[in-house]
């Protein structure tokens, strides 16, 4: 894949953030290193050095985690033999292996101008290969580094598959697009859960909160504190009781709340992950 770059950030000795940059997106993979094998948690789209950074970092084992199954997690993979996401985002797997519906998604959600640059490059660079040995995990599915225990935390909403991983020793949640800086997507008729679905699993997230100081999401700003999960349940449960104001960002409908946001499909749409 074309204009891909990788920039690592040291989070401590055995914890790494790729940060994954291509002209028309921000993505965040984590290299979680135990004492016999490594945990890679999502494969961005998947440029050509991706395999190489993550050699440069590590020469054991490496086992890869989809935080979900989006196209922006999963795109690279095939670079890896071992590959796991949760059993509930397998639909969400074959459709953002089909590159007609990725490409009719990703080209609704760019800005035109970068529509018109990327032009006829989009089909190439949405392919997909989904070679590899792949399993399925549930909550609470435990990978086992070495002196190092990263656990399954389902938490559905933006896909029913989708899952946050927490290293309680080192106090860190790996929470993909389920809390993230800017906003979580809810809109995506064919995917996304419903509020309510998503609610019980902030509210999880909630629960555990003396499990973890450190948030590291899927895109945008990282770390982020912990009070983020405060400001996503009380968004979701403005939702519920209706009190939350509705606005439009980006022509989606959205529920705004201090520093984040939860965008909604149309009023006239049901979710697919109800």
């Amino acid at each position: 894949m074309p204009a891909i770059k990788y920039k690592v950030h040291t989070l401590n000795a055995n914890t790494y953030a790729l940060e994954e940059k291509t002209p028309a997106s921000q993505g965040l993979c984590y290299l979680l290193a135990g004492s016999e094998r490594v945990l890679l948690i999502d494969t961005g789209f998947g440029g050509k050095t991706l395999k190489s950074t993550v050699e440069g970092l590590t020469s054991l084992p490496v086992i890869v985690a989809n935080t979900h199954a989006h196209i922006d997690h999963i795109g690279g993979n095939h670079f890896f033999d071992e590959i796991w996401f949760h059993e509930d985002d397998r639909k969400v797997f074959d459709l953002h292996t089909d590159i007609a519906y990725t490409s009719n998604l990703v080209v609704n959600e760019l800005p035109l101008l970068v529509r018109l640059l990327l032009g006829g490059l989009l089909k190439k660079v949405l392919t997909v290969d989904k070679s590899g040995d792949y399993h399925t995990m549930k909550d609470h599915h435990v990978f086992a580094l070495g002196d190092r225990d990263i656990e399954v935390i389902h938490t559905p909403g933006h896909t029913p598959g989708c899952v946050c991983f927490l290293d309680r020793q080192a106090g860190m949640l790996f929470s993909g697009d389920s809390v993230c800086e800017w906003g979580i997507l809810l809109h995506f008729t064919q995917e996304s859960c419903p509020v309510s679905v998503y609610h019980h699993s902030v509210s999880r997230l909630k629960e555990l909160q003396n499990e973890y100081d450190t948030i590291l999401p899927g895109h945008h700003g990282f770390p982020i504190k912990t009070d983020y999960v405060d400001e996503y349940l009380e968004c979701a449960s403005q939702l519920l009781d209706g009190s939350a104001q509705i606005t439009l960002n980006r022509k989606q409908r959205c529920a705004k709340f201090k520093r984040i946001l939860i965008t909604l499909p149309p009023e006239d749409t049901e979710h697919a992950g109800a």
